[in-house]
């Protein structure tokens, strides 16, 4: 048998002496007995360019195992760390005479002496404990050249009403983030934590930090903001990280699980909906005081500036046109309608391509609208549909519509301003009551703030209309699960597996999500065969959530040497996991290979999750398996008081009682069991089999 344990984590790793290099140097050159200079050389490719100068060579040269060797007048002292952080501790500037004539057996006891040291040193920036880095670590980044880009703060807000409950969690997420995030971590206390990613491009950064957010949620948090800021571009480092605080504030206001990214907060006026300089405005204002109705345009002038393009002689008596931005010009029109606004911006369009020799970009709108809107909502409009434009060519003309809201509602949904986003939709639908498209991106932007109820109707309109929607269907089931439907959430998921889209849009997450409402409804062999069908088809996936679920699912088919396999494989991923832990201590006493690891493995589940009383009570079966009637029945007791409708507990109580020939408070258990309005069908036919029996 194999007992999985989890990582060291106070080893020395490359990341150390990555991130603060200088201290580390300090403290090798105390220990050494002449002045020297210190740096590191690693081994991994990505990390090669941040070591000391002709590092090539020193990891080209000729070594006997780990052993210390001198190469061109310096000293290099392998670090004894994982292959995948190799990393070697080099002294320099130092006489090259006086390096020859120290004993190979002298330098072995310094390399034992500087790995003891560096050890020790990287305790100051460890938070205690998470063994995540501290807030000490990430202000040594400030100061470094170093290979990461962006900085996330991650705060989370979880239900636990006690310290120790807090505390436990706390442990909990550090180590899922671990799991989760191959990038260094800190920890700064009250459920904040933070991470530096390789990550340039804000797009990557944005889904980066919806996916994080959409795993966090599974362990039932009950908020999560995640603010983001780039480390590239700034005169210090120290200043993106007050961006960052900035931006998690920001992500914080706009709702349960948000996130902002701090760039946006920094060019406010830049936005594309931003309304133009107040000088602009003032002028449009005196322009369309008294009118009635008017029509703006918004064009977008790709080569040139402000100056390169004379609009003023192709304007008509009345119209107006004031230059935006170096590319953006808005031209009023005076006592236009809807239609004759749209033949006039194609005219003028017309006109500007014979003039200047290029049709450009124009969005447009009317006042008043179809829907409730001010006069400066109208200037809104115009860069709305220029952004709507922007999908169809680089000089598309485009009028302010429905679809237009939905590219507005889209944009505040991928900057995480999902209150903003749901104001849009639900404009949007204005326009058009029952636009599929409209609809299902409110639902799941209400699904974001935890407005499932509201949600669900969402995607129940989409289904009335479009009964196989592909994802109305996925959205539709994960509400019902967030709001307790099971049976409904897995008709939905069941429906979204026939539906056409799913080829095209096949996703892990749909089966992770169907196999753990099949285990909750007790459906093991049909969550067997759901996951094995997702293996066959895309291959074993590196998330520890299918081989946990792939576990469960088997041992709650009775395939206990499968279950301990994927249990394991689980484990490997994700070495804190309770829920893995609990399950594979239960199998380890069924299947007899050792009790007291067993119990062992439970314990710990417990430790780390005392809320979960399914630990509790499988620790409980694994006691009664081992006839220790007495510990299981105070374990199953814990379970009953803390939910007392938790059936398959309640009938663990009645054969306890049954095996210790307590028959009176046996029968009460199993007539409690029939009195349980979710209770199983199976318990229930067992319950009624021992009510005969006595």
């Amino acid at each position: 048998m194999t007992l999985l344990v989890p990582r060291n984590q106070q080893g020395f790793t490359a990341c150390d002496a990555l991130i603060f290099p200088h201290s580390l140097g300090e403290d090798v050159r105390k220990i050494l007995p002449v002045p020297a200079s210190v740096g590191f050389c690693f081994h991994a490719p990505h990390l090669r360019e941040f070591g000391v100068k002709n590092s090539q060579q020193i990891r080209e040269g000729e070594r006997k195992g780990n052993v210390p060797f001198l190469l061109d007048s310096r000293l290099v002292i392998p670090l004894l760390s994982p292959p995948d952080q190799q990393v070697d501790v080099v002294i320099y500037d130092v006489d090259s005479k006086l390096l020859e004539k120290m004993a190979q057996e002298w330098l072995v006891e310094l390399q034992e002496t500087i790995i003891q040291q560096l050890s020790i040193c990287r305790q100051r920036y460890i938070d205690p404990g998470t063994g995540l880095y501290n807030q000490r670590a990430l202000s040594c980044v400030a100061t470094e050249k170093l290979p990461w880009k962006t900085l996330f703060l991650i705060a989370t807000v979880s239900r636990r009403r006690t310290v120790a409950g807090g505390y436990q969690k706390v442990s909990q997420l550090a180590s899922l983030l671990q799991a989760v995030i191959q990038e260094p971590l800190f920890y700064f206390g009250q459920g904040i934590f933070g991470t530096i990613s390789h990550q340039r491009d804000r797009k990557e950064a944005c889904r980066f930090s919806r996916r994080l957010i959409s795993r966090l949620k599974r362990e039932k948090l009950y908020r999560i903001h995640i603010g983001f800021s780039s480390l590239v571009g700034h005169d210090s480092r120290e200043h993106s990280f007050v961006e960052c605080w900035n931006a998690l504030a920001e992500a914080e206001r706009r709702g349960p699980f948000s996130l902002c990214d701090a760039s946006s907060l920094q060019t406010l006026d830049q936005h594309p909906f931003a309304l133009p300089d107040s000088s602009v405005v003032r002028s449009l204002q005196r322009k369309w005081c008294g009118l009635d109705r008017f029509g703006l345009a918004c064009f977008s002038v790709p080569k040139g500036g402000r100056n390169g393009w004379n609009f003023t002689s192709l304007l008509t008596e009345g119209e107006f046109c004031m230059g935006v931005t170096p590319h953006e010009q808005i031209v009023f029109f005076p006592d236009l309608t809807r239609k004759q606004t749209t033949d006039r911006v194609h005219a003028l369009a017309r006109e500007i391509k014979k003039t200047c020799g290029e049709l450009p970009a124009a969005g447009y709108s009317n006042w008043p609208t179809a829907v409730e809107a001010s006069r400066l909502d109208c200037i809104r409009q115009c860069r709305k549909a220029l952004l709507h434009g922007s999908f169809y060519g680089p000089d598309a003309i485009v009028g302010f519509d429905f679809i237009s809201v939905n590219v507005s509602g889209d944009y505040y949904f991928d900057e995480g301003d999902y209150k903003k986003a749901i104001k849009e939709y639900r404009l949007g639908l204005k326009m058009q009551p029952d636009d599929e498209n409209l609809l299902n991106s409110l639902g799941v932007a209400l699904a974001e703030v935890n407005r499932h109820r509201e949600a669900l109707v969402c995607f129940s309109r989409v289904l009335k209309s479009w009964p196989d929607n592909y994802m109305a269907l996925v959205n539709k089931g994960m509400s019902c699960r967030y709001r307790g439907q099971e049976l409904e959430s897995v008709d939905c998921f069941e429906k979204a597996l026939l539906s056409p889209g799913h080829s095209e849009q096949m996703s892990l997450e749909l089966y992770l999500q169907l196999g753990r409402m099949y285990c909750l409804l007790e459906k093991y062999e049909a969550a067997v065969a759901l996951l094995k069908q997702w293996q066959s088809t895309k291959g074993e996936p590196e998330e520890f959530m299918f081989f946990r679920i792939m576990g469960e699912a088997y041992l709650g088919a009775g395939r206990h040497r499968d279950a301990i396999r994927y249990l394991q494989h689980s484990l490997q991923l994700y070495p804190r996991n309770a829920d893995s832990l609990s399950m594979l201590g239960l199998l380890y006493v069924l299947e007899d290979e050792g009790a007291d690891v067993g119990l062992g493995l439970c314990d710990r589940a417990i430790a780390m999750d005392e809320s979960d009383v399914e630990h509790m009570y499988r620790r409980a079966v694994a006691l009664v398996y081992l006839q220790r009637y007495e510990a299981a029945l105070a374990d199953v007791r814990k379970v009953v008081r803390k939910r007392k409708n938790h059936d398959r507990a309640v009938l663990l109580r009645g054969e306890i009682y049954d095996k210790l020939g307590s028959t009176l408070r046996a029968q009460q258990s199993f007539q409690r069991v029939l009195t349980i309005d979710n209770a199983g069908e199976e318990r229930k036919k067992k319950a009624r089999i021992y009510l005969k029996k006595s």
